[in-house]
């Protein structure tokens, strides 16, 4: 719905989040799919244009396009101009990320710095912007750790 959307300002920043739905562990593409069309069926339910996220990993580490970057993500209130979404699925007050999910988002978040010249001090999870658990207590201190100094994130 283009019409509930705003064009996509340049991006200075990328935020990581977690779906916080119930836990999500399959890693066939198909429930992969489901998963996400569910999160979108949330999305729109609550008067977004579209799925907020524009990218989301699963937990076999494939990266899903969600919002498209045409189009300002809805993933931090009051805080998505110029900042490029990115969502784990699954619960991570809950669960685990898989090493995959691990490795992929790693990677492609870096990919996106380059892509967009964004710098690691420019880099945010959910509850850095936003009183919220998200991206969660498991995943938390992992995508801290990809950001320190000797981090891959902080070496890219």
């Amino acid at each position: 719905m283009p019409r509930l959307m705003a064009r996509m300002q340049p991006i200075t920043r990328i935020t990581l989040h977690h779906d916080g739905m119930n836990p999500f562990t399959a890693t066939n593409e198909r429930e992969a799919a489901a998963r996400l069309e569910l999160i979108r069926r949330a999305h729109r339910g609550r008067n977004f244009g579209d799925i907020g996220y524009h990218y989301l990993v699963d937990p076999a580490g494939r990266i899903w396009e969600g919002r498209q970057l045409t189009w300002q993500g809805a993933h931090v209130a009051r805080q998505n101009l110029g900042n490029l979404g990115i969502c784990c699925l699954g619960n991570f007050e809950e669960q685990s990320p898989t090493d995959a999910q691990l490795r992929a988002v790693e990677a492609f978040t870096i990919s996106q710095m380059h892509r967009f010249n964004v710098p690691v001090n420019r880099i945010y999870t959910h509850r850095e912007l936003a009183p919220t658990a998200c991206p969660g207590r498991n995943l938390q201190p992992r995508l801290l750790s990809m950001r320190r100094s000797g981090g891959a994130l902080a070496q890219a």
